[in-house]
């Protein structure tokens, strides 16, 4: 189901005035008119219901009533730590990220990757876009905090909870996805790579800062494919570990 993302949270019944791109939006996407409800979320994830009381051509008018209760917590809050992948491919992984349940996305600077921090060509404003697209398109019930571009060195200072790092080929080293989100963690962090993979000396970096090496089996799958297949498997576990856990553990 699409929703509206408010521009902020709202604690009781309020009026709103949206400017214009918002107003195209629920005009011309979704083809509202005044008298029209829709549901709504912010940024946390709250619900609302949110009815158009006027319309105009750059502006309308909404009343905003919170939910009688939010939606069910998503579970264990997921961060994707995605190397940058050349060109626009990231606008991709955003969007396809955020339709996952994410709750935070870190853009990473690698020693294969391209583009450097302060490259400033409007891409953090332009994913933060993106995401916001997303969370309209796809109805999921937090908007994801998009963060500005670090180096992966950065890592080594740990704080990743379930730190997960998804690699190409098998190894000795690598790690049963189901064995590793079975504890029903908080906090899960989902690490690819770039399009040139990383080097020994990011991989050992890695290892010490606590990243557990996971391998699924699969052809070679582009940048933006690999980060939408990881985060679908990690959730899916994460959704249904309460099915397959008492099966396991007989």
């Amino acid at each position: 189901m699409k929703k509206f993302l408010l521009p902020a949270p709202c604690h009781g019944p309020t009026r709103l005035t949206l400017g214009s791109a918002d107003t195209r939006y629920l005009t011309r996407v979704l083809r509202l008119r005044e008298g029209d409800a829709v549901a709504a979320a912010d940024a946390q994830g709250g619900s609302y219901s949110m009815t158009i009381r006027r319309c105009g051509r750059d502006a309308c008018e909404v009343d905003v009533v919170p939910a009688a209760a939010d939606e069910p917590a998503a579970g264990p809050r997921v961060t994707l730590l995605q190397c940058l992948p050349k060109g626009r491919k990231i606008d991709l992984i955003v969007r396809q990220a955020t339709e996952t349940g994410v709750a935070r996305i870190i853009p990473l600077v690698s020693a294969r990757t391209i583009v450097r921090p302060g490259e400033d060509d409007g891409r953090s404003a332009r994913l933060v876009r993106v995401a916001r697209e997303a969370v309209q398109q796809s109805g999921v019930s937090r908007l994801p905090l998009v963060e500005e571009p670090r180096e992966l060195a950065s890592l080594a200072a740990g704080g990743w909870g379930t730190a997960l790092l998804f690699v190409e080929r098998p190894d000795g080293d690598a790690e049963p996805l189901h064995s590793l989100l079975a504890h029903g963690p908080v906090e899960v962090s989902v690490l690819i790579g770039p399009e040139g993979g990383l080097t020994d000396e990011e991989n050992a970096l890695l290892s010490r800062a606590g990243f557990h090496r996971v391998h699924l089996e699969t052809g070679v799958l582009r940048v933006e494919t690999a980060a939408t297949f990881a985060l679908g498997a990690v959730m899916t576990i994460l959704q249904e570990r309460d099915a397959w856990r008492p099966a396991q553990d007989e």
